[in-house]
């Protein structure tokens, strides 16, 4: 595993992204804490400024899930529960989206709007022009929708272009790092199957630790996937990396469940 550091706040969320239930108690988060060598004084900290940042809610005394007003990580949890989002065949289409009349000035709706954008794989191509392959299964009406969804202005143009002239169609592979893609998708394909080849070895308590560490990492790598078609990217190692992480994702929860279980049943 690449990145083994984690604070309170983060493995909090991590805990609700890695369980298998919407609620967590205080109780089954302290035990977490342990296995990261945190202090319970350091996760009440973070659990309040959490609920003050209305990031999580509480249920009842000492019970908490996710806020619904927390979108993204709300998005999150329905595209793991979905799977990664759908693809067709590419007809040599580009969906593009215009900004040049929104301004950059306000730039809290800026960041909404670059969020946006890149959340659904779009790139600059140049100012104000934003572009994807046309490769999303969604309808053209609904990849609109939720965009605004997702923070883009009411205001943006959107299109579909058929045909670029081929300079501009030779440029438009380098807006993505597809090397550093295929590298990912190799790379951790690696490291889950290892883990799951040897998770059965360890302890209850390294394994689960190991899973939330390593599914921390690649649900976050699959989320952001631009999801491009081929010859972008090598879609066969795209979906064999999310098959995967989804693999890694569903043992990793049951593994929670066991080590909660374990310790709330002493």
């Amino acid at each position: 595993m690449k990145n083994t550091k984690i604070n309170a706040r983060h493995l909090i969320i991590d805990l609700f992204l890695s369980s298998a239930y919407p609620q967590l108690t205080i109780k089954q988060i302290l035990i977490a804490a342990k296995l990261f060598n945190m202090s319970d004084n350091g996760i009440r900290v973070a659990t309040t400024r959490l609920l003050n940042e209305r990031m999580i809610e509480s249920v009842e005394r000492g019970i908490y899930q996710l806020s619904p007003s927390t979108k993204e990580w709300a998005k999150v949890i329905l595209n793991r529960k979905n799977g990664i989002k759908q693809t067709k065949e590419w007809q040599q289409h580009y969906l593009a989206v215009f900004t040049g009349t929104l301004g950059r000035i306000d730039r809290t709706a800026l960041k909404k709007r670059e969020h946006a954008l890149h959340q659904f794989g779009f790139r600059e191509l140049e100012t104000g022009i934003y572009i994807r392959p046309d490769n999303l299964a969604y309808s053209f009406e609904k990849t609109c929708e939720e965009l605004v969804l997702a923070g883009l202005e009411n205001e943006a143009k959107i299109s579909i272009i058929q045909k670029f002239d081929s300079k501009t169609v030779s440029l438009i592979p380098s807006l993505w790092d597809t090397k550093q893609l295929e590298k990912n998708y190799e790379m951790y394909s690696q490291d889950i199957q290892e883990w799951l080849l040897n998770y059965k070895k360890l302890s209850l308590n390294e394994a689960a630790t190991q899973a939330l560490l390593l599914g921390r990492e690649t649900i976050t790598l699959l989320m952001n996937d631009p999801l491009l078609p081929s010859p972008f990217v090598d879609e066969h190692a795209r979906n064999q990396f999310a098959q995967n992480v989804q693999q890694l994702d569903s043992i990793g929860q049951k593994l929670w469940q066991k080590l909660y279980e374990n310790e709330l049943a002493h």
